[in-house]
């Protein structure tokens, strides 16, 4: 027969009781990290396809496509892709320009800036990007605004 119920044994019954339910409460309410965020992005070969596309894009857009002049998009494609592969943690190594540097002597406009992030945004869409990871590599490259853009336009 077992030993008569103390109120310290049902305390510690109880005690031990919460703490294992605690225990299962949080193994089932933990979700586990989200992939690295150039996995959300479709990996390596999904930036370059995005890239691709938006250079495509880019260069015969007439808001756009001055700046496209004589430019190998092969070689741009495969430079922003890198460097969209390197924001988003990927492991691509970007070897190109610095954005100033880059873009120095192009004088960029604020509006072409926009018109160049909304077919970031449509082309991540296309390419079926959840869409909290285009709004964490939109967010990433926000900053890089101040050394593109160099006008008012």
């Amino acid at each position: 027969m077992p030993p008569p119920a103390t109120p310290h044994r049902l305390g510690r019954r109880f005690g031990l009781v919460l703490f294992a339910l605690a225990c299962q409460l949080a193994a089932c309410g933990s979700t586990p990290p989200p992939p690295p965020l150039y996995l959300q992005l479709g990996g390596v070969e999904g930036i370059q396809a995005v890239s691709n596309a938006m250079l495509q894009r880019m260069s015969t857009d007439p808001r756009t496509k001055r700046t496209f002049d004589g430019i190998n998009l092969r070689t741009l494609s495969a430079s922003l892709a890198a460097h969209l592969c390197k924001v988003a943690d990927g492991p691509c190594v970007y070897d190109g320009e610095t954005m100033r540097n880059a873009h120095a002597d192009l004088g960029l406009g604020g509006s072409e800036f926009e018109t160049t992030v909304q077919m970031l945004r449509d082309e991540l869409d296309r390419a079926g990007v959840p869409q909290g990871a285009k709004n964490e590599l939109l967010r990433r490259l926000a900053p890089s605004r101040r050394d593109i853009v160099t006008t008012d336009r």
